[in-house]
């Protein structure tokens, strides 16, 4: 299944050949400072263990979980995905995104969050979408903001990253929060 974001943007599956995009993004400090699960080196057997499970998640929930932001001319650019917190049936999930480096700073993100989050909630059926931002992250606020996610709360030491306690915050979109924005 491909989704079409726009006329030059697409969410795909992954494919064996983004192993090498996965370790070349991803050892960038930024999206490790700024995501939780990530590994810092991100190396090829990161990569292949990350595909073998997104295949495999896949498989067993029947459904996609992990998509490639991707470019039609078929250049991976950056990844966003439900994290399944929840049941597979539940009325809500949270999503987690990354975009690589020579794509930030011109929009595409919030495009594809307000894309993907309106998907899983028109689409799949979901009721409530949340996402968890550290606090040192202004620019994903942002993001999500701009995709009609609004602020639900300030978490205190929320999060265990390297030892160190770090403060998050909720951001959530619900199904029908876009006739709000109209």
């Amino acid at each position: 299944m491909i989704l079409q974001v726009n006329k030059e943007i697409q969410l795909t599956g992954f494919l064996p050949s983004d192993a090498p995009y996965l370790v070349a993004y991803l050892n960038d400090p930024l999206i490790y400072a700024n995501t939780l699960r990530i590994p810092q080196p991100y190396t090829e057997q990161d990569a292949a263990e990350w595909l073998d499970f997104a295949d495999q998640l896949d498989t067993d929930t029947g459904f996609r979980v992990n998509w490639v932001i991707r470019h039609l001319d078929g250049r991976l650019m950056g990844g966003i995905g439900r994290l399944l917190n929840y049941s597979k049936t539940a009325h809500l999930d949270e999503i987690g995104y990354w975009l690589a480096a020579p794509y930030r700073g011109q929009g595409l993100m919030t495009e594809v969050v307000q894309f993907y989050s309106d998907y899983l909630l028109e689409e799949v059926g979901l009721e409530r979408i949340m996402a968890h931002v550290f606090s040192h992250n202004p620019a994903s606020v942002r993001v999500l903001e701009k995709a009609g996610f609004r602020r639900e709360g300030y978490l205190r030491r929320h999060f265990l990253k390297d030892d160190q306690f770090l403060d998050g915050i909720l951001l959530a979109k619900l199904r029908g929060d876009n006739d709000f924005f109209k």
